[in-house]
């Protein structure tokens, strides 16, 4: 795989997977091949695949699961084929994640907000609340 463009390897692992994320050929939610499968797809050692999934953590286009695997991150991979025509920069990238995050903690914060307000009006405890 690695070719003599003076690149180092693992950049040029990551260009192409990010590739294939971009492509739909690694849609979102899918599993990425093992480190094993990998290594032995693209030639190279296990620091380098290691060093390439590490690059695309960073972006925010996998995530590992601990005896899972990795597998296409939702919402940043859909995000990443459509904006400059598949190309994100780190920072895009960065930003987006971090976005991402605040509006999930803000969505599970409504949630919190909401079922308490449920829970105090249910009819349970209407009929025990004293009258004003």
């Amino acid at each position: 795989m690695a070719d003599l463009s003076g690149t180092p390897a693992y950049l040029q692992v990551a260009a192409d997977l990010r590739k294939q994320i971009a492509g739909g050929a690694l849609p979102v939610g899918a599993q990425l091949p093992s480190m094993a499968q990998l290594r032995q797809l693209y030639g190279v050692s296990n620091t380098v695949i290691r060093d390439a999934l590490n690059e695309l953590r960073r972006e925010g286009l996998v995530v590992g699961q601990q005896g899972k695997g990795v597998f296409v991150r939702a919402g940043l991979a859909a995000a990443e084929a459509q904006v400059n025509g598949g190309q994100l920069s780190r920072g895009d990238a960065s930003v987006i994640t971090r976005r991402l995050d605040e509006l999930a903690d803000a969505v599970r914060g409504l949630d919190e907000r909401m079922s308490r307000l449920e829970q105090d009006d249910s009819p349970e405890r209407r009929s025990r609340k004293p009258a004003r």
